[in-house]
């Protein structure tokens, strides 16, 4: 007399690899932006932006929503003066060419030093945190989701009007934490309204 024996192994999954939801990872980009606005509370801001660029290829752009807090820091010297605002931003970055993602959502919380030469112009510089939701931007592979954010710019705001335009030259990177590093900088136009 023969028995068959069978043995139970457990139930047997599908290989086939997942894809990541995409929304999943704007997500936690859009929340971020939620809590650095919260923090810079419209009574307490200065100006609300919109910036909008490409990189000198013309492959890559930026458009970024910038929320600017009123000077934390001033200092007045004897024809110019020197303030920082702190700068909170959301914005995307999008690839015409490459395989990897069209497009990357990016929040950023920047210092900004403004030096006002004139009384309604002046030059900007910024050194700040960004976060994007994703390391591949169309051929670039920029390694990691974490992102050093450098700035410098030129504004000027109408006098007797709450309008600003500007203009700036911002560059992404990872400082070389890891590698593949190739950078994104891109040339903005700005326009701002103060609260």
């Amino acid at each position: 007399m023969s028995h068959s024996l069978t043995q139970h192994t457990g139930p047997v999954h599908d290989a086939a690899p997942t894809r990541p939801d995409r929304s999943r990872l704007r997500r936690p980009a859009l929340a971020a932006a939620l809590v650095m606005a919260a923090c810079l509370a419209p009574a307490h801001a200065a100006e609300l932006s919109l910036l909008g660029g490409i990189d000198k290829g013309n492959e890559y752009s930026n458009a970024t929503l910038a929320l600017q807090s009123a000077p934390i820091w001033l200092h007045d010297f004897a024809h110019s003066k020197l303030d920082v605002v702190l700068e909170a931003s959301l914005g995307q970055v999008s690839s015409s060419t490459g395989s990897g993602s069209r497009h990357l959502t990016h929040v950023g919380l920047t210092p900004i030093a403004r030096w006002w030469f004139a009384p309604q112009t002046a030059m900007e510089f910024g050194i700040g945190a960004n976060v994007f939701s994703g390391t591949t931007l169309g051929a670039k592979e920029i390694s990691t989701a974490y992102q050093f954010g450098d700035s410098i710019g030129l504004l000027h705001r109408f006098a007797g009007t709450p309008w600003t335009v500007g203009a700036r030259l911002t560059h992404y990177s990872n400082a070389d934490i890891k590698r593949p590093n190739p950078g994104q900088d891109y040339l903005q136009l700005r326009i701002g309204y103060s609260f």
